[in-house]
């Protein structure tokens, strides 16, 4: 199992979240303007130039989001499996994928991680530092109300900042796997199930 680097992590999704919320700010502060003191002048290029910066930061850091937690959903369920997770790597993506199915799903992908974390831990007698689950089972709700239309201004603004913590506590996690000694097991089947013994 290779670890992951929560600099590298952090530092993308922190990156991209600066420049949206600058832009994006800054975008919305110029849009209030034309519409309340400079309606009666025509927006100008640089207002207009503003507000299209404003509208691609956005846009970047939605990309962003996106192409960085997939592959951290990806490392997380691969770093815990031994045949008994809940899901696989694979279906915890894809299943996210699938309209209306995925609002129940993104609880068992997100808010289920730290109980099958735990549990793997505890099957295969490894020292791991305690996953503390709440932020994990927060999340997906919090995701859920930023859907609300413009009540989910609010929880769209958590969001962004709870995920900060969810970053950088998977990637402790998935490291702490790694260095306790999870690298060495591996998949076998037999004909009770498949298995997980140390190589």
């Amino acid at each position: 199992m290779k670890q992951v680097s929560k600099k590298l992590h952090l530092g993308i999704y922190i990156t991209s979240l600066v420049v949206c919320l600058f832009f994006g700010l800054m975008a919305t502060l110029v849009a209030g303007l034309q519409n309340f003191v400079w309606y009666q002048d025509a927006p100008g290029l640089v207002i207009q130039l503003i507000v299209l910066v404003g509208i691609l930061a956005v846009v970047q850091f939605c990309f962003v989001n996106m192409v960085d937690n997939l592959p951290m959903l990806w490392k997380m369920w691969s770093s815990i499996q031994d045949g008994r997770a809940r899901t696989t790597p694979g279906k915890a993506i894809g299943f996210l994928l699938i309209p209306f199915f995925n609002i129940y799903w993104i609880f068992q992908v997100w808010g289920g991680f730290p109980t099958d974390y735990h549990n793997f831990s505890e099957r295969h007698r490894l020292s791991v530092p305690h996953l503390a689950g709440g932020v994990y089972k927060a999340y997906p709700v919090v995701t859920l109300l930023t859907l609300i239309p413009l009540l989910g201004i609010l929880p769209a603004m958590i969001n962004m900042f709870m995920l900060i913590g969810i970053i950088a506590k998977t990637c402790d996690a998935i490291n702490a796997l790694s260095l306790s000694g999870a690298s060495h097991l591996r998949m076998v089947s037999s004909p009770a199930g498949p298995s997980a013994v140390a190589v």
